[in-house]
């Protein structure tokens, strides 16, 4: 099973104010790119913008799930944004994103990201994890609630 403590930590999670969808992706880069996995921050940009211009990451429920797998990443890593406003993020459902993660991993690990994406996405499908997440009072206990 996958284990988003070995992916996501608190230093990654962020409240997002950004108004546009291209400032919240590089928002979400600039998170990940904390990491010493991930080695071309420019090259992940342009790989999720890309991604979000074949087709929205915005998969309704107020959750979008930005990704990219590149050379320029050694191993997984997960950024959470948090948007209290919400955000036009082209979601399926034509409603504003509240919660943003984003996952960054190495070109070759189709397996892993793709567990590692049914983890994240059935967490948040779950109205209490959501509800959670926007009302945490601290990015530890974001981590924690995803992970739970």
């Amino acid at each position: 099973m996958i284990d988003l403590k070995d992916h996501l930590d608190a230093t990654r999670v962020a409240d997002l104010g950004e108004a546009t969808k291209d400032a919240v992706l590089e928002r979400m880069v600039a998170l990940v790119s904390s990491s010493d996995a991930v080695t071309d921050r420019a090259a992940l940009l342009t790989a999720v913008r890309e991604r979000e211009r074949v087709l929205s990451t915005g998969i309704g429920l107020g959750i979008a799930i930005p990704h990219a797998k590149i050379p320029g990443v050694t191993r997984f890593v997960v950024a959470v944004g948090r948007h209290a406003t919400g955000i036009d993020f082209d979601a399926i459902d034509g409603k504003p994103v509240h919660i943003v993660v984003l996952i960054a991993g190495p070109q070759d690990a189709q397996d892993r990201y793709l567990r590692l994406l049914a983890r994240l996405s059935g967490r948040l499908r779950q109205d209490d994890v959501r509800r959670k997440i926007m009302a945490a009072a601290a990015p530890a206990d974001i981590v924690a609630i995803l992970s739970a």
